[in-house]
Parts: C-alpha cells; structure tokens; sequence
C-alpha cells in the first residue's frame, strides 16, 4: 500500500477543479474575482461543516465534561473564522465587479445551505439546554459560542447590505430586508434592530442599507464625545448625509431615515424633485466639502464631474451686457444632482458607522412642546397603522422643502417657527441635451435676469458629455413642457447666442418643470435655548429660489458650521447649534432675497421695501452696471455671489463705493467676449 502524499491525502486535484466561474476567460480579471467568490464560500462551508460536526456531537449528549469544553471552544474558534472569511470578502472584492458577475449565479442563493439552518437551530437548541442543567464555566463557553454566531451574522449581513443594498437577491429575494428577516426567522433571540427602534406590532427591521448593522442599544442617557447620544437624521439627501457624517464624529450612534431606495448607480429620486435640474457647486461650497471629505473633488473631476471658472469658461449676460471673461473666477462644479449625491453617499457611509434605513417615512415627532425625545416611524407603501418608535437625542430635520416639521410641531401643542418669505411668481423648466462641442469657445450661457429683463437661462455641461438647460421666467411666462416649444422659448432671450446653439444641440428626453421658487426661511432658533432635541438644516431650514445655485453650497456650509459648533470641549444646545447652521445661510439668503425683492410679482413678508431699501437697489444697480467692465467690483460682486463674502462687502469696501459711485461704467457690446 502507497504511503498518501500530502496531495492525496487532501484530495488536491479534485479540490483544486472544483472551481467553475461563468464568467467568460475573456474577461480574465472579473473571472478571476468570481473565482475569488467561489472560493471563499467553499472555504467557508467546509469550515461550517467542522462546526457543525463538533456541535452534532455534543447534542447527542455523549460527550463528557473535557469532551465538551474542547469542543465548544473548536467551534467558537471555526465561527470566528468563518466571520473573518467575510470581512475577508468586503475588503477584497471589488463591489463593482460583483454586481458585474452575481446575476450569473441564476437562482443560487447562501440561503439555501442545509448547513446555515442547522448551526442556527442547534446553537438555539444548545443555549436553551445549556442554561438548564450546565455548570457556570459551560454556560460561558455556550454564550461565547453565541455571540461568536451572531458576530458572524452581523457581519454577513454588513457585507450584504455593502454588496447589494437592498435590491433582489440572485433567488429572487428581496435583498438586505429578506436576509435580515430570513436570519431573524433563525434566531429569534436577537435583540431589537440597530436603530433602537420599538416595533408596534413585531415585524422585522426594514434594514435597506447598512453600513455597520450591529444591534445598537436603546438610548441609555450615556453620550458621546460632545454628548450626544443617539441621534436621528431624517432625509438622506445631500443636506442629510453631511450632517450624518459630521455628526457621527460627536455622537454615539447616527441613524439616517430615507424615504426612497437608494440604487446602485446614480439617478433622479422621487423624494429629490430637484435631481432633474441644474446644479451648481460653488467655490465656498467646493471649500466646504473639501474640508468635510477630503479627497472628493478630485475623485468627483476623475469621474467626470466639470469645472469651469466663471466668465473665464462662460457667457455671462448682465443688464444688457456680457461681462469680459478676463477677469475668471477660482473653478466651479456643475455635476448633475445625483452624479453628486452618489459620489457623496458613497464616501460618508462606506466604512462609517452611520445607519441608514430606507423605505420608511417619518409620521411625527415624540416628546412633548420644547422637549423632542424621537420620531415616530412607518414602512413606506406598508400599513401606515403600524409605526416604530425611535427613541433619540437629537432629531434632525434635512427632509427639504417639504418639511413637516412645522404641522408636526403644531400636532404636539407646540409652536410652529416663525416664517420668512419672499415668493417670486418665477418657474422654470429643464432639459437635458447631447452635443459635439459648446457654444464658440464657451462652457455655457448664464443670462441673468432682472427687474426689467425676466427671462433667464442656465446653460452648463455635466458629466456623460450632457449639458443641462434651465430657461425661467415669470408664471404667465413659463418656459413650455413640449421640447421644440422649449427651444422656441430661448428665442426669446436677450441674446441670440444661447438659441443658436440649442438648436443645434440633440434633446433628451421632454423638459421637466418647476415652481417652488420662493425663498423661506423658518426661524428655529428662534423657539427659545430651552428648546430640545431638535436641529433644522438645509432647505427644511432656509430654501432659497433654486435659480441661484446655492442649495448644494448652503448645505455644505451647514455641516461645516455645525462642525466647528461641536468642536469644543462643552457640549452645545440644541439652539446654539441652531443658531450656527442658521448664521451659515444668511449670506445665501441676503443674496437670494436681494436679488428676487426688485422683481415684478414679488410677495411675501420679507420683501425688502420702503427708502432704504430703494436707496440699497440703486446703488447695488450702478455696482451691476459696472461688474462686465471693472476687474475690482466684478472681484467683488462674484465673491458675494459664490459665498465666499458677505454682501455687506459691496458697501464697506472703499474700492467698490469709488468705483460704483465715481466711475463711469465701460461700454456695452453685443458680441459674444472672448477671454
């Protein structure tokens, strides 16, 4: 008889072939990740399989006091290593070449292992005995085993909700939420779900997308770093996530609530009305993501995202004039919406401990007037009769336009904020359109309206070789929804340039249009320092007429100054935290309502009025009229306008005052500027 070789003796050749990817061998680098993914799950099954074989025997009840330690602390060990064969997974397999390659694994499934749903069974089995008729040393060891397992299924759960979210599964499931209840229907010992959330009635956790799914305890009154405990963002947008991200630094735990799914890649979102729009970042708010993410501009230009300096790279057309393009700005951004969205989810929540649950919608707030302790919870699209409680610390508030918060406020007995308002009785329209090459030697077309000239139009690439159009105008002047009737409207422009080039341009797709042009401004911290456990940002605090481009700036802006509010040693009220993110906006809001209180059709209790106000528009007129021609006011005016300055500048700057009131303006052109 021939003595086995370490070959033989593990079946080698046989092992080595059992590895089959579907992937095609042109496609040598994917094939070779799929191959990686087989691996890990036959590693993976067979380590399952030893476990499975210590804990057989110790059911059986043959195995002595020796026989059972040994045992127990094998199996604890092989669980540890299955949960390191997965983390093995996330930090080694590209996401992006997994989705390339899962639809080919037809209806298969991890949920279908045998072996899955008999560690399961025997653990829970092995616990209950256990706790019975064992001595204290074995109920340790049996526990250790325990928490091992559900180790293991945090982390399974973890790589599943970074892989796939919550879309189907490859057995036609339906992603995080199936696999999350699929495991409860195997363990039913789990504590509640990661967002600390009560369920009336039990269901399981809708968990679509998870960056850390542990099970986090209820808020116990402990806090974190600057004191926060629990905390809750609802709206996962732009505005959401920057603070998510900021506030996870100082608080235990972070969970987001997002209405909408997110998806893989990016597009427009029902619960984004804006993501069909133009979009701009400006340069302060380019400063402020850069402090917040580091890195992320340049991957954003990497992706494809445009920079362009402002008139350097665009036509500007102002009271009757283009402005010279000598004098161009530091760069600006004009990603599309969810092109940004995405490339910012993707940086706050890959690797952070923030918790997002999607597909739910907040129906109210918990707590009584000036003390907010949660919000109450329901499954969008489900029985809106059963709600979650979320107990938190601080709610906060990123939902947008559409706020609640006011009603939710009235609801509890509570006072609404004050509002401010200036209602434009503008609209505007967008659509997006393909061409070779941009107007003349331009990236674009900015004609700014005003009180004697309303018709507006924004002209900007976006990544994929798209350029965005947005033409505005008053109500009984709204750019139509038909696409040749839309190219018509820029006919109508002051200048022939922007129409010229449109209709040379390829549409896509019908133009999208848009009426929720009104400034408002809610004044929370106005409610009083005694006021608790709420905070308001972005456009559920101060929305700004969306023809301006400071939105995505604003929001930016907010999360920084929030930052800077938590960065010291003493733990700030909730109203002083108010307070900082309101003061980030005011610039926006002084420019927004300067620029909309001249305007025809303007209404609202924060329309600037009366002598002084005049007086204001007048000279702010002759600033305008001097910005095409005079590089120190131009200088001047843009970094007002881009947030890099208060608009108080314009006044109390001595070059500015000179110019503006002892200078002559230059001449006016028609003709296109060249640089």
């Amino acid at each position: 008889m021939t003595s086995p070789t370490y070959a033989t003796y593990l079946h080698l050749d046989e092992l080595l072939t059992l590895q089959h990817p579907l992937t095609p061998v042109e496609q040598q680098d994917l094939r070779d990740s799929e191959r990686q993914f087989i691996v890990v799950h036959q590693a993976s099954e067979t380590l399952l399989s030893q476990v499975l074989v210590d804990l057989r025997h110790i059911d059986t009840g043959q195995c002595g006091q020796e026989c059972y330690a040994q045992r127990l602390e094998r199996a604890t060990r092989l669980v540890d290593s299955l949960e390191g064969q997965l983390t093995l997974l996330r930090h080694t397999l590209l996401r992006e070449e997994f989705m390339l390659f899962r639809d080919r694994f037809g209806t298969a499934s991890g949920l279908q292992s045998k072996q899955f749903h008999e560690l399961f069974g025997l653990v829970r089995q092995l616990v209950k005995r256990g706790a019975e008729d064992r001595p204290p040393a074995d109920s340790r060891r049996l526990t250790g085993l325990n928490d091992a397992v559900r180790r293991w299924r945090r982390t399974h759960l973890e790589l599943v909700g970074h892989m796939l979210g919550d879309q189907p599964g490859s057995a036609e499931t339906s992603g995080m939420r199936f696999l999350a209840a699929r495991l409860d229907d195997t363990s039913a010992d789990e504590p509640a779900g990661a967002d600390g959330a009560r369920v009336v009635p039990p269901r399981p956790a809708d968990t679509a997308h998870v960056t850390d799914s542990r099970p986090l305890p209820a808020p116990s009154g402990r806090s974190g770093r600057s004191g926060l405990g629990h905390v809750v963002v609802v709206g996962g947008s732009v505005a959401g996530l920057l603070t998510a991200h900021v506030l996870a630094g100082h608080a235990e735990r972070v969970t987001v609530l997002e209405r909408d799914q997110y998806e893989d890649a990016p597009g427009p979102r029902a619960g984004v009305p804006q993501s069909r729009h133009t979009h701009v970042l400006l340069t302060s708010g380019m400063n402020a993501l850069d402090e917040l993410l580091p890195g992320l501009l340049p991957a954003l230009v990497d992706s494809g995202a445009p920079r362009l300096a402002v008139p350097g790279d665009l036509g500007v057309w102002q009271a009757g004039q283009w402005i010279s393009r000598r004098n161009p700005s530091k760069p600006i951004m004009t990603p599309s919406r969810p092109f940004l969205e995405h490339h910012i989810r993707r940086r706050v929540l890959d690797g952070s401990r923030i918790h997002v649950r999607t597909g739910v919608e907040v129906a109210g707030l918990l707590g009584r007037p000036g003390h907010i302790t949660g919000v109450a919870v329901r499954d969008r699209g489900g029985d809106h009769h059963a709600r979650q409680e979320i107990e938190a610390d601080l709610v906060v508030d990123a939902t947008g336009r559409a706020s609640r918060t006011p009603a939710w406020l009235a609801e509890m007995g509570a006072l609404p904020p004050a509002e401010e308002l200036v209602e434009t009785g503008r609209a505007y329209a967008t659509c997006v359109f393909h061409a070779e090459d941009g107007p003349e030697d331009l990236s674009g077309f900015y004609i700014v309206p005003d009180a004697g000239q309303p018709l507006g139009a924004i002209i900007l690439p976006a990544e994929g070789d798209r350029w965005m159009v947005t033409l505005s105008g008053p109500r009984d002047q709204a750019p139509p929804g038909g696409t040749e009737d839309f190219i018509d409207f820029a006919g109508q422009l002051p200048h022939s340039a922007p129409h010229k080039w449109l209709s040379s341009a390829r549409p896509v797709g019908r133009p999208v249009g848009y009426r929720h042009t009104s400034n408002r401004r809610r004044r929370y911290d106005r409610l009083g320092r005694h006021h608790t456990g709420l905070l308001v940002v972005g456009d559920a605090l101060c929305a700004l007429n969306p023809v301006y481009g400071q939105g995505l700036s604003v929001a930016a802006l907010n999360a920084v100054a929030l930052g800077k509010a938590l960065a010291g040693d003493r733990t700030p009220s909730a109203n002083a935290l108010q307070r900082a993110v309101l003061r980030s906006s005011r610039s926006a809001w002084e420019v927004a309502t300067g620029a909309d209180s001249p305007m025809p059709g303007v209404a609202g209790n924060a329309v600037r009025s009366g002598p002084v106000a005049r007086l204001l528009t007048r000279y702010l007129d002759r600033v305008r009229d001097h910005v095409p021609h005079d590089p120190v006011v131009c200088s001047a005016n843009r970094d007002v306008l881009f947030l890099l300055a208060p608009p108080r500048t314009l006044v109390t700057s001595f070059k500015v005052l000179r110019r503006a009131l002892l200078s002559p303006p230059g001449p006016a052109s028609p003709d296109l500027p060249t640089p």
